[in-house]
């Protein structure tokens, strides 16, 4: 067996954790950071409902990236993360496993809109660390270029790990966008919308007459 196997077989767990990611996050993108027209079929819709669906996408997405960032083990636990990864790597005194390391520790530190409040969410469940108040809960906030910017600099970082043990690149560049299911739910939603407008015109006209 090639000792880089489990390796191996790890990268191909996270390539699929790392292509879900950016599918979510591409239609987060195309509803809640397109045009404002996009914006106002939202609101037309149900406003409310996308109102909360905003909120959990940022905990999703806040918590996707945290989880692919966090170390390889955390306690007695192993984590399904980059880390782990380079762990492998380390453990079979791999020439470049302390460069992907510290390449790895400067887009955790670069992500921190990501995994602080993520940590904050989880120190939120915990009992000892908070005061139990109604209604106080963290909200991650962060921007489409720090994604895209997290999302290039780990897409390098695997292409440069998987190329050390003899794996041939991803195409994480590209992400898997057009995958989401933004551009179909907008299209149904407009749909929707000149369906009804079109009904109301015929209601006025008719109406009139």
């Amino acid at each position: 067996m090639n000792h880089w196997d489990d390796a191996k077989r790890l990268i191909a767990v996270l390539d699929n954790e790392i292509a879900h990611l950016s599918s979510v996050f591409s239609t987060y993108a195309r509803l809640y950071r397109g045009e404002e027209d996009v914006r106002s079929v939202l609101s037309d819709s149900d406003g409310a409902f996308f109102s909360d669906l905003y909120i959990v996408y940022l905990h999703y997405i806040s918590v996707s990236v945290s989880r692919l960032l966090d170390p390889a083990t955390t306690g007695k636990k192993s984590n399904l993360t980059i880390s782990a990864v380079i762990a492998l790597l380390r453990s079979q005194s791999h020439p470049r496993a302390i460069e992907f390391e510290e390449r790895l520790t400067k887009i955790r530190e670069r992500a921190y809109n990501f995994v602080d409040p993520r940590n904050q969410l989880v120190s939120h469940l915990d009992l000892d660390a908070n005061d139990i108040t109604p209604g106080k809960r963290p909200i991650p906030s962060f921007t489409k270029s720090e994604f895209e910017s997290f999302y290039s600099d780990s897409g390098k970082l695997m292409n440069d790990i998987r190329e050390a043990i003899g794996m041939v690149p991803n195409m994480y560049e590209w992400g898997i966008m057009g995958h989401g299911c933004g551009r179909k739910l907008l299209h149904r939603l407009k749909t929707a919308q000149e369906h009804l407008t079109k009904k109301i015109e015929q209601a006025v006209d008719g109406n009139l007459h």
